[in-house]
């Protein structure tokens, strides 16, 4: 007993002098803090919680949310004041009533600022030099006339003339459409628009930025003449998933975003278009669908992206199968294309280093089932290393090409056999190029250099080119709000369809390298008000150039087509020299409630044609574009644009002497169009709702084309010219729900 007794003396002794020891370890009790708040936050419109929200009490404790959006206080019983702050949402201040020795769970949702979009992404340096416009979040996804397709907006860009109104034939500085270059995370893409008319062949939400170059820009850019459009798409948001549906009168299109284990980041999204219906109400003989999908995989530097567009167009008339095509021959026309991309991106000590892989697979089939089919495998390779004062960037790429062609025989063609000319035939095609520049800091941060020269090299159908680029660029600082850039360089590239569709490239090596000698200055101005000004002169001199006739009318004074060209190529396609000068005005402001920008350009584009210096045919003299979106209480943006241009030239014939015409001797009507576009999103608690109502050319102007005349008896009668072209007007309605 003595024993037992004993042993229960020292442990007691032993728990008391432990006591001091447990009790520091918890720590002292909070006088008077005996209720608790166990909350988290989310994003209202959404089903994602939000990470670094700051919750502030009356009662002096504060607390932020995590990366799942929790957070706990501890506070004193009674009427508490909590107030929840974020930089990029709206504030919440709320009222929470605690019981002593009892504890809440709470929900709290913040409502999105009006002017973020979404998440920013990280930017690093512009991987090109050169002046650029850039367009991100709402001027780039809702700009009014744009239709939701961010590319759209490049015809509101200075510098930037259509010549034919409602269809996105871009003349950028007075170069053929033709040698323009449109790159999408650095794949060259074959087509834009859907049919060229309808929608984008990328969802809108995944396009994050857009950089236009007009020209003038550096060697990292090559095998182009004319400007160059470069968008980025964006990763999957890091802040949970999401999800989007949009559903407009002829189309329908979706998105997802998901966050997986490891750090995988994964984005699919994709088109389907239905406009028949609506055309079945004018002709129920023609069929027209589209459709498109992108997939986008990220993860750390490693980027899998895969997209695809198709379009199918039908015109089911007996008479026509009867009498125009072969037996049995196809009665539509399609066109196709298929891209996979793999882009790792690193970085080793001073150097950032991109490598990727491209392949890609193009079909045009054209009505009667002649077409041709193009497998490629691409590559590039880009390195760029920075010290205090001197950049350095290489880079290399290229791609083998393969073309078949399909049903070119007399038996199954709906046409002559050589009627596509060298768009047809089997061939295979190599092109490569590198290209080296540097960049110096002559007064640091007052100014800069940039050199660099690129060389490439083209070949098919046993006929090799090859095409040196160099290039110069100069960037001063005059004042902190006053900066004054330039550039000179020569551009080429090998002869190209006058419309970017799949399939048709690397053909008719035999005409050379189309050559552009360009140069531009430029001063840009900060001002009060987050406005900015902009005044650029540029130059550019072309040589050998592809250019393409607009109109079929008479051909007056005007060069006959290359011996080497057949079929269509020979038909709608002039090699010209020429040149364009002209001055471009930009006043933008990108921040606050009323954005926008308006921007005037007084240029001159000529052509050398066998009666001598001549207008172009796309040349117009005066364009003007208002862009302007206002941001109004109740989650509405109200945005329109204003469109003025010379109307192109054309020309007049002489009903006494029609040979001897001087072509281009007048002009079509000056055309005015204006567009409109009303967005108002209804946010609920973990969904939101957006409707859109956009109409374009509500001035119902009328689109000119060219001049034609009357035919008596087959005979045309010059003395009684008429415009050709019609009266339009185009609305979009639609809906989107997103969480």
């Amino acid at each position: 007993m003595r024993s037992v007794r004993m042993r229960l003396r020292l442990f007691a002794l032993a728990c008391v002098l432990a006591l001091p020891t447990v009790a520091q370890a918890r720590g002292p009790e909070p006088a008077g803090r005996d209720a608790q708040i166990l909350g988290r936050v989310f994003e209202r419109g959404s089903i994602n919680p939000i990470a670094g929200v700051r919750i502030t009490t009356s009662a002096k404790v504060s607390a932020v949310s995590g990366s799942d959006g929790r957070f706990t206080l501890d506070l004193p019983p009674g009427p508490v004041e909590l107030v929840l702050t974020d930089e990029n949402h709206e504030p919440l201040k709320v009222t929470e009533t605690l019981e002593p020795g009892k504890g809440i769970v709470v929900e709290y949702r913040l409502l999105p600022r009006q002017h973020r979009r979404y998440q920013s992404t990280v930017r690093g340096e512009a991987r090109h030099v050169g002046e650029r416009f850039t367009l991100e979040n709402e001027e780039l996804h809702q700009m009014p006339g744009g239709l939701g397709d961010p590319f759209r907006a490049i015809g509101a860009m200075p510098g930037v003339a259509t010549p034919l109104p409602l269809l996105p034939l871009y003349v950028v500085r007075g170069a053929s459409p033709g040698m323009n270059g449109f790159f999408l995370d650095g794949m060259r893409v074959p087509q834009l628009f859907h049919f060229l008319l309808l929608g984008g062949v990328v969802h809108p939400e995944l396009i994050d930025r857009l950089d236009f170059y007009p020209g003038a820009y550096d060697v990292s850019f090559g095998r182009y003449a004319g400007g160059v459009i470069d968008a980025e798409t964006r990763p999957a948001r890091s802040d949970g998933q999401h999800g989007m549906v949009e559903l407009r009168l002829y189309d329908i299109s979706a998105l997802a975003e998901f966050n997986l284990p490891k750090g995988v980041k994964v984005e699919v999204a994709g088109h389907y278009g239905y406009p028949s219906f609506i055309i079945h109400a004018i002709d129920p003989r023609v069929d027209l669908q589209y459709g498109d999908y992108q997939l986008r995989i990220d993860w750390r530097g490693l980027t899998v992206e895969a997209l695809g567009s198709y379009d199918s167009l039908a015109i089911n008339d007996p008479q026509l199968s009867a009498g125009l095509l072969p037996r049995g021959a196809p009665n539509d026309l399609t066109l196709q294309f298929h891209r996979i991309q793999i882009r790792e991106r690193d970085r080793v000590g001073r150097w950032a280093l991109e490598a990727a892989l491209v392949g890609g697979y193009d079909e045009m089939a054209t009505f009667g089932g002649s077409g041709v089919h193009k497998l490629s495998l691409g590559w590039r390779f880009n390195a760029k290393a920075t010290w205090r004062r001197f950049r350095l960037y290489a880079g290399t790429d290229g791609e083998l090409s393969q073309f078949t062609a399909e049903s070119f025989d007399a038996g199954m063609g709906a046409s002559a056999p050589d009627a596509f000319g060298d768009l047809s035939g089997n061939r295979n095609g190599i092109v490569a190029g590198a290209f080296v520049e540097s960049t110096v800091d002559i007064v640091p941060r007052r100014l800069e250099a940039t050199v660099g020269v690129r060389a490439d090299v083209y070949h098919a159908n046993a006929v090799t080119l090859l095409g040196i680029d160099p290039r110069m660029s100069l960037k001063a600082t005059l004042l902190p709000w006053l900066a004054l850039t330039g550039g000179i360089g020569v551009y080429q590239q090998p002869p190209s369809f006058p419309v970017a569709l799949p399939g048709i490239d690397t053909f008719a090596l035999q005409l050379g390298l189309q050559r552009a000698y360009q140069g531009a200055v430029g001063i840009e101005a900060t001002l009060p008000k987050d406005f900015s000004f902009k005044v650029t002169g540029y130059y550019e001199k072309f040589e050998n150039v592809n250019d393409v006739v607009l109109d079929f009318g008479p051909a007056i004074c005007t060069s006959p087509p290359p011996e080497s060209l057949t079929g269509l190529p020979a038909t709608i396609t002039r090699q010209v020299n020429g040149e364009s000068y002209g001055m471009e005005l930009l006043l933008r402001r990108k921040l606050g409630r009323v954005t926008g920008w308006i921007s005037y350009t007084l240029g001159r584009a000529d052509r050398v044609y066998s009666c001598g210096l001549r207008p172009a045919d796309f040349d117009q003299t005066h364009l003007l574009n208002v862009v302007l979106q206002v941001r109004l209480p109740w989650h509405l943006m109200v945005g329109s644009r204003l469109y003025v241009a010379t109307g192109r030239p054309v020309t007049l014939l002489d009903e006494t002497n029609p040979e001897n015409t001087i072509r281009n001797n007048t002009r079509l009507p000056d055309y005015v169009q204006l567009d409109l576009r009303i967005d108002r999103e209804w946010i609920f608690k973990k969904w939101a709702l957006s409707a859109f109502l956009e109409v374009l050319n509500l001035t119902y102007s009328e689109s000119d084309f060219g001049l034609t005349y009357p035919m008596v008896n087959g005979v045309p009668l010059y003395n009684m010219p008429m415009v050709n072209g019609f009266h339009w007007i185009l609305p979009s309605v639609g809906v989107r729900g997103r969480f």
